[in-house]
Parts: C-alpha cells; structure tokens; sequence
C-alpha cells in the first residue's frame, strides 16, 4: 500500500521497523508507540523505512496525536 493511500491510524500503527535488513546509518527519527500511546525518538538505519517513521517529533504527534 502506498503512504499516500493509508490512513494517519494505519500509518501510526505500523511497527517502526520493518523485517529484513537494516542499514548501518545512524538517523534520529521518530515513530508513534501505539502501547504507551506516545510518539518517541528512534535510530533509524537509514533503508527500508517503515510508514511510522517521521522527521521531527512534531511531525509525529501531528500525525499521531490528535
């Protein structure tokens, strides 16, 4: 499914990484934790991004939070 075509609550609620391998980068990102029902910061590898995978903190919560 394309990013463009998921709702923001399909969108939050994919895992923040996806199977397969990851990259050896080291980004700071952010992903919405459907547990604690919070965005919070991640390292992101930098390939095989997940849907739940923002920018910047405010990006997430205006995604995810509202």
């Amino acid at each position: 499914m394309a990013w463009g075509l998921m709702t923001n609550a399909q969108r939050c609620n994919a895992p923040t990484h996806l199977p397969g391998p990851q990259c050896m980068a080291a980004y700071r990102r952010f992903t919405y934790n459907k547990a604690k029902k919070q965005c919070e910061q991640f390292i992101y590898g930098g390939c095989r991004p997940s849907p739940n995978n923002f920018a910047t903190m405010e990006e997430c919560k205006k995604t995810c939070m509202k």
